[in-house]
């Protein structure tokens, strides 16, 4: 119950504070329909005068509709994005208030702390998806298939990887004390690799090798399956298994990596260092 009750103050404390500076909901709202558009706009120009380019497109994904395979990938990513900004920072920002040395002290399972934070990033995620469907569906006019049911599964399946890259990330604050460069880096490979705005069969072999590896190319692929070609679950059971496999191995990398940081940082009494 002790570690239920950590869990709980964390998360109350975190939302207090979003809540206190809700500035943030602008950017809910507008981020997701400006991101996509970039990409959709350059699609149109890139398909040809005639829009020839859209056949060849529809050849390799298996769908016309374009505007659907974008904005999906998209909201996918922009959740992957947020998570490492958020809830892999977390501890650097507890850092920069100079309360982390202060909560570590504590005598709490520190695992516990981090995961009060994801849980504040969770529920903004949750509702940064379902605001991004709304204005895609309506503003967009993206048709999408499948049910909620489905929607919640691909949300499901996505966090075990997501989480687990942001406990890697929270891991590298204790140690670099800094991570803007890292999330950069991540970021940028992530949109190259895990097929965001473009199917991964058209880049070369060891590209295709290294996006196999990422739990979120599968994860992509599957709400696409669901959410844009109408495909039923059977259908995408290969990379919903694997998008949760994959996930799971990062999850406990990234929960052995905080462990082993954890007591490296209690040796070396290094919370206290900027």
């Amino acid at each position: 119950m002790n570690r239920f009750r950590t869990i709980g103050t964390v998360l109350r404390k975190e939302f207090t504070l979003i809540m206190r500076y809700p500035t943030w909901i602008i950017q809910i709202i507008i981020w997701p329909l400006i991101f996509p558009a970039m990409y959709i706009l350059s699609a149109i120009g890139f398909s040809g005068p005639d829009r020839s380019g859209l056949k060849a497109f529809s050849a390799v994904t298996g769908t016309p509709n374009y505007v659907g395979y974008i904005v999906v990938g998209t909201m996918l990513w922009m959740w992957v994005n947020s998570t490492m900004w958020g809830f892999g920072t977390f501890l650097r920002e507890e850092q920069m208030r100079g309360t982390l040395e202060s909560n570590w002290l504590c005598p709490i399972n520190k695992f516990d702390y981090l995961v009060g934070a994801g849980l504040v990033s969770m529920i903004e995620a949750f509702t940064v998806n379902v605001i991004s469907v709304l204005e895609y569906r309506f503003i967009y006019r993206v048709h999408f298939t499948g049910n909620i049911i489905h929607w919640f599964l691909i949300f499901l399946i996505m966090i075990p990887g997501i989480y687990g890259l942001g406990c890697l990330f929270a891991s590298l604050v204790l140690w670099a004390k800094e991570t803007n460069t890292a999330v950069q880096f991540v970021r940028g490979f992530i949109m190259m690799l895990c097929g965001i705005t473009f199917p991964i069969a058209i880049t070369p072999l060891w590209m295709q090798s290294i996006s196999k590896c990422i739990p979120f190319t599968y994860g992509i692929i599957a709400a696409r399956q669901l959410m844009v070609n109408g495909e039923t679950l059977k259908a995408a059971s290969f990379n919903i298994i694997m998008c949760l496999i994959l996930g799971v191995a990062i999850f406990v990398l990234g929960r052995l990596a905080f462990l082993y940081t954890e007591k490296k940082v209690k040796n070396q009494g290094a919370l206290g260092r900027f």
